[in-house]
């Protein structure tokens, strides 16, 4: 996806950054549902780039993930966080900041963080992982809409 500002990686000679037949990396799956969810996740316009920050555990899987928006470079506005743990400071599950939000990216990530191994790991060598996503092109949301599909076929749900 053009949009993504996440550098090309390969995982025994497979480019795991494209879809195709399992190969998908959560970053592409994350980058994904953020892009499809684009304009029930900005808060305005001016929205010109969001970014999903996250960190894993010992199994290389996601302990939890934040969803930040931007209008202003620099300036970055959380919007969401995902945690697969409860713990006295948070609870499991999705949580938005500001205004609620009801759409399809509730339901993706859900989704995602509960099926994660059916996702090649964003990278093995380090805990804490970034993809920035910028305003998606027409382009971008096709390839975006094919690659979740093929996802949630894989994972046994199905797109809404």
């Amino acid at each position: 996806m053009a949009a993504s500002q996440t550098l090309l990686r390969t995982h025994d000679g497979i480019d795991v950054n494209r879809s195709g037949h399992g190969n998908t990396t959560i970053d592409r799956i994350l980058e994904c549902a953020v892009a499809l969810n684009w304009n029930g996740l900005s808060q305005a316009e001016e929205t010109t780039a969001m970014q999903v920050e996250y960190r894993t555990g010992p199994s290389h899987a996601l302990e939890y993930l934040k969803l930040w928006s931007s209008t202003t470079r620099g300036v970055w506005n959380l919007r969401c966080e995902y945690w697969m743990q409860s713990t006295s400071g948070h609870e499991s599950g999705a949580t938005f900041s500001g205004r609620e939000y009801s759409g399809d990216f509730t339901w993706m990530l859900d989704a995602i963080m509960q099926h994660q191994g059916a996702f090649l790991p964003g990278s093995s060598d380090f805990v804490e992982g970034l993809v920035q996503i910028a305003r998606p092109t027409d382009t971008d949301l096709t390839s975006a809409q094919a690659d979740m599909a093929e996802a949630m076929d894989r994972i046994g749900s199905h797109l809404r």
